[in-house]
């Protein structure tokens, strides 16, 4: 079997224009915890896709998250 090198990789800057990252890679970008993009993804501050058993976030939903959304939502609520 012959590995296709001339094959352009996809970046996580084409995912995030394009395509889906993974919590774990929203975590990184946002420097945040999977406690708080979960809380989040509760709350519905943060719609996310699952493919399998993975959970993925569209790339331009993540670029526009801001981490902590769910305590925004509970005090609009209170």
């Amino acid at each position: 079997m012959q590995n296709n090198l001339n094959a352009a990789a996809v970046t996580l800057a084409d995912r995030l224009e394009y395509g889906f990252i993974t919590i774990d890679e929203l975590c990184q970008l946002k420097q945040c915890g999977r406690t708080m993009v979960y809380a989040d993804i509760k709350a519905g501050a943060l719609e996310i896709e699952k493919h399998g058993k993975s959970t993925r976030v569209a790339g331009p939903k993540a670029k526009a998250y801001v981490p902590g959304a769910h305590r925004r939502i509970a005090e609009q609520a209170a």
